[in-house]
């Protein structure tokens, strides 16, 4: 495995041109509410799964509405408070220092989720009751066809695509 920065790891995403499977290790703080929580601030949520990068959005979503018989019933928007430098690295609009990746991640393909509550292992129904609520219009995202995701650079810890695998460090 090879160590790379983030600063290596943008500049190798930046040069993705084609679809490509790749393997994402992460971690993320869980987001929660802060009053009276005793997890506030304390979860990291640790996910691994395969997704698939340089795709189109628009693309993806126009070939699945044609194989469903649904053709022009879904408008894309642009990305909220995101834009793309590259086929598959995104960059935050207000700030122009937070850079994501882009994936596609497909329902035949489960991610290998655990949380971890100082240090331990936790399982997420002893904490759920503090967590932010999902609002509607990110469930209908979710129930869309085509799972579009970005994952900030900074959670990445691990990943491997092009027979290659890499550690995010420093």
């Amino acid at each position: 495995m090879t160590q790379i920065t983030k600063t290596e790891l943008i500049n190798l995403l930046n040069g993705v041109e084609k679809s490509t499977f790749v393997h994402l290790v992460t971690e993320t703080k869980v987001r929660m509410n802060k009053t009276n929580n005793p997890f506030y601030d304390k979860v990291t949520k640790k996910s691994s799964c395969n997704f698939l990068m340089g795709n189109d959005y628009e693309n993806r979503v126009i070939i699945n509405e044609i194989k469903e018989g649904l053709e022009g019933t879904f408008e894309v928007e642009e990305m909220k408070g995101k834009r793309h430098i590259s086929k598959v690295v995104c960059i935050d609009t207000k700030t122009e220092t937070k850079h994501y990746i882009c994936v596609e991640r497909f329902d035949e393909i489960k991610p290998k989720v655990e949380y971890v509550f100082e240090g331990n292992t936790i399982e997420k129904m002893l904490f759920e009751s503090y967590m932010v609520k999902v609002s509607e219009s990110s469930k209908q995202q979710q129930e869309r066809k085509v799972k579009w995701l970005t994952y900030g650079i900074d959670s990445i810890k691990q990943i491997s695509f092009n027979k290659e695998q890499y550690e995010v460090v420093g």
